[in-house]
């Protein structure tokens, strides 16, 4: 008997996308509220980030201290840092009205998209089952 590692693909082979614990295959998503064929659910995101734009505390700190050697350390003052926080709720939900929401935390703009652009490949995993499927 061997040990060789096994992915957690479910009922349908290995995993496609991964958003938070919404997993899904070729033909299922699997969810802790349970699995459903891929063609049979809708799948929903709702951005709920904040962006904030500040100086940073160094830039603020140079502008004072080497403001009396070089009037252009002013232009330490212009330097700004965006943060982003928050989360993005993915909702799953089947035909016969069971949901699944999953809010998956982002810390950065890169971190946004990715979880958007995860949701935007699972949306298309739904549409080629359901052409598959001719529905």
């Amino acid at each position: 008997m061997s040990m060789q590692p096994m992915s957690w693909g479910g009922p349908a082979g290995p995993n496609l996308v991964s958003i938070g614990n919404i997993h899904a295959t070729t033909h299922h998503v699997m969810t802790p509220a349970g699995t459903w064929p891929i063609a049979d659910i809708n799948v929903t995101s709702i951005d709920q980030t904040s962006t904030t734009s500040r100086t940073p505390t160094w830039a603020i700190v140079l502008a004072v201290v080497l403001v009396w050697f070089f009037l252009l350390s002013l232009l330490f003052l212009l330097v700004r840092e965006t943060r982003v926080q928050g989360f993005i709720s993915v909702t799953v939900t089947t035909i016969q009205g069971r949901s699944y929401t999953e809010q998956v935390p982002v810390i950065d703009p890169l971190g946004r998209a990715d979880v958007f652009n995860r949701v935007t490949y699972l949306q298309s995993l739904i549409g080629q089952e359901r052409f598959r499927l001719g529905r």
